[in-house]
């Protein structure tokens, strides 16, 4: 997809010193409920990469080697809402927020961006997607939704499939709270791949979701099989088909606001660690306005 030219960089240094002080206020409220327990007394606390200790600085390592380019969503977070502030005046009271994440209940833990994005700052979220992080709301789903918005205002779509790591860094794997033994993450992704590769298997309207990721992934399935590091790559070719379907289902008539795409991987990491987000996305259009790239915001 074609891109408008984003500002000169020497335009956009002028607010480098506002992005600082936006981010670290950003921090500060996202650091301090960290440390409160949060609003739903999570017994698992979320430390600074300083206090990983090193099993999970050899985790937190294999992770950022296999997305480069991933951060914590407290970071993806700053980093996307400056511009959005600061250019477009995009703020919480004139912005309705949707996800397109898949809907395990990790993907809600602290430190994770759908839960940032949520929790701390816009408060309310219309939901997308369903397993795997697909759009299943699709055209309908989007439309609805995106007729919630404010008079003049803007909608913010974060999407994209996830994956876990297990505390010895293995991708696809994720020890969960009060279980001794590891399971896949994510468990959906996982078995469509295992279903593709295993055989074919008719649709099932009692499935409709498995069916469909079933469906997407399988003539990636051979692909995916001779990489070599399968989980890692079923992520990335996850993103790319529900990339393509929220491209597909989107629209700019609700109004004269913007419609910002935010997309990605969201990175589960062992308790104790903040959950990484890889970055894939980040565009701002507008009826009668071409998209604007705003990924080099993650440069910074």
């Amino acid at each position: 997809m074609a891109f408008a030219q984003s500002k000169p960089v020497g335009e956009r240094r002028r607010g480098s010193v506002g992005m600082g002080l936006f981010a670290a206020g950003v921090a500060l409220v996202v650091l301090g409920n960290f440390r409160s327990g949060g609003k739903h007394g999570e017994k698992h606390a979320v430390m600074p990469e300083a206090f990983f200790g090193l099993k999970r600085m050899q985790a937190a390592h294999i992770a950022k080697e296999a997305f480069p380019g991933a951060m914590t969503g407290a970071a993806v977070m700053s980093k996307a809402l400056w511009p959005l502030w600061w250019k477009y005046a995009m703020k919480r009271g004139n912005t309705i927020y949707a996800q397109s994440l898949c809907a395990d209940e990790i993907n809600s833990d602290k430190g994770h961006l759908g839960r940032l994005f949520t929790e701390y700052y816009y408060n309310r979220v219309f939901p997308l997607g369903g397993i795997g992080g697909a759009p299943y709301g699709g055209k309908t789903g989007f439309g609805a939704f995106s007729h919630h918005v404010p008079d003049g205002g803007n909608v913010f779509v974060l999407f994209g499939p996830h994956i876990g790591f297990s505390p010895k860094g293995e991708p696809g794997k994720f020890l969960r709270s009060g279980q001794k033994k590891l399971s896949t993450s994510c468990g959906a992704l996982c078995a469509a791949y295992k279903q593709c590769t295993s055989g074919s298997m008719p649709a099932d309207p009692k499935d409709m979701e498995q069916t469909w990721l079933r469906e997407k992934l399988g003539p990636k399935c051979k692909d995916i099989k001779e990489s070599s590091n399968p989980m890692v790559e079923l992520a990335l070719q996850a993103y790319k088909v529900i990339e393509e379907e929220i491209l597909s289902i989107v629209n700019t008539g609700f109004g004269t606001g913007n419609l910002v795409l935010l997309g990605g991987i969201q990175i589960n990491m062992p308790y104790g660690m903040p959950g990484f987000f890889k970055p894939m996305h980040f565009s701002i259009r507008a009826e009668g306005r071409e998209p604007e790239n705003l990924m080099s915001v993650f440069e910074r």
